[in-house]
């Protein structure tokens, strides 16, 4: 079976696994804007900026989304759809905040995508095999 025909036929086995890669690239995002947003290196000032508390919260939330996601699938399946953070974090990086995306980021990014897949279909077939 295909990981599309998987996905369709339990769908919210994945949804814990996008969730996850969502709230880690939000993270990323929320202390990206928590640096600049800080006026000095104080601790304090860097532990009371709203950016740095949704970063946390965003954590703590991927966090809970990930063990959801390893109660239904191995480590070894789970593990390499994270990271497609990477790409979240790159096209996040060009929309928000401005950074250059140049064609050698899109080809690695192409290459992340294809070895994940990969990984992920040799994983599934493996976890198949191995159920009794």
């Amino acid at each position: 079976m295909t990981l599309a025909a998987q996905i369709v036929k339990r769908p919210m086995r994945y949804i814990w696994i996008a969730l996850s890669i969502l709230f880690q690239a939000t993270a990323s995002v929320c202390g990206k804007k928590a640096g600049l947003t800080t006026s000095n290196s104080d601790i304090l000032a860097i532990v009371i900026n709203p950016w740095y508390i949704a970063e946390l919260s965003a954590l703590f939330l991927q966090a809970c989304s990930w063990v959801m996601a390893l109660r239904c699938f191995p480590l070894s399946f789970a593990y390499p759809f994270m990271s497609l953070v990477f790409g979240l974090n790159l096209l996040s990086a060009w929309l928000l905040f401005g950074e250059s995306l140049r064609l050698n980021h899109i080809l690695g990014m192409l290459i992340i995508i294809a070895g994940v897949l990969e990984i992920s279909r040799s994983a599934a077939k493996v976890t198949k095999g191995q159920r009794k």
